[in-house]
């Protein structure tokens, strides 16, 4: 085959339509072509090598960053990629930085939702609002992350007294929102507890704002969903849900702590801090 293509470089050089060749330079340019042929660049075949790795080019690394601005540079993102409301969680609430981190790429995603693990199990469940499989949706003008801790605390009455795991968050938000229980820019509205529960098979009932008597709730097993307002859970309003009284102190799910869930609560520390009671039950 090589031999054939030489006498057909060859004679084609040798006479050539506009010119005739010296017989040595023919032989030159030969060796030349040959010599280029045998050393020219192969196909590279070895997917591994040649294949771009499209989830190391789209999943942020947070690279130990302590700040947005050290993320953000990190993963050649812009800080104007975050909210005022993202900025401002990430400045009050450590426990949600890598939320806030992940918000830019994974906002717009959607999530699947399976609390079963819930299904068969005693007691109220913790669920925090700003977990990513529903803490990037919308409520009203904000994020159930931000102002959902209305829905998310009902969600683990409703799971919790129930057994009904798909009254998660993002359902129970989007109920709220629907009913016009959403208080836009402000949370949610007290109707969502004396109205909306009841629509969803939770009786509630308003506790008045003395520890005997949410003593003796806690203690007959009644879960109460309590708002507070500025102090030790928040600046301005929050829902949780008190769930049990141990050792004279209240124990408490809430949805945008788990450090504070740890803790147990004196009546009197946060008394003046609470502003409305409701004990749940199946109705």
């Amino acid at each position: 085959c090589l031999i054939s293509s030489l006498i057909m470089f060859v004679g084609g050089a040798l006479v050539c339509k506009y010119c005739i060749l010296p017989f040595e330079l023919v032989i030159i340019l030969a060796i030349s072509f040959f010599s280029g042929a045998f050393n020219s660049p192969q196909p590279n075949t070895n997917n591994v090598e040649t294949t771009v790795n499209v989830e190391a080019t789209t999943t942020p690394v947070v690279n130990n960053a302590t700040t947005l601005e050290q993320y953000a540079q990190a993963n050649n993102l812009s800080l104007n990629l975050w909210p005022d409301y993202m900025v401002n969680m990430f400045n009050k609430n450590p426990e949600a930085r890598d939320f806030v981190f992940n918000y830019p790429t994974m906002k717009d995603q959607e999530f699947e939702i399976d609390l079963s693990e819930y299904a068969n199990t005693e007691g109220i469940p913790l669920l925090m609002q700003w977990d990513q499989r529903w803490g990037y949706s919308k409520y009203g003008e904000d994020i159930i992350a931000v102002s959902g801790c209305g829905p998310t605390s009902l969600s683990m009455v409703c799971i919790g007294l129930l057994g009904d795991t798909s009254l998660d968050p993002k359902t129970i938000a989007e109920f709220s929102m629907e009913n016009n229980y959403c208080a836009p820019g402000n949370g949610t509205f007290w109707t969502l507890m004396s109205e909306g529960a009841p629509r969803l098979g939770i009786y509630t009932e308003e506790v008045p704002l003395d520890e005997n008597a949410l003593k003796e709730k806690l203690e007959a097993g009644y879960p109460v969903i309590c708002v507070v307002g500025p102090g030790d859970f928040t600046d301005g309003g929050h829902y949780m849900v008190m769930t049990d009284y141990v050792d004279g102190k209240i124990k408490i799910n809430d949805p945008n702590s788990k450090a504070k869930t740890d803790k147990l609560w004196s009546y009197a520390d946060i008394e003046s801090q609470i502003e409305n009671l409701w004990a749940c039950s199946v109705g």
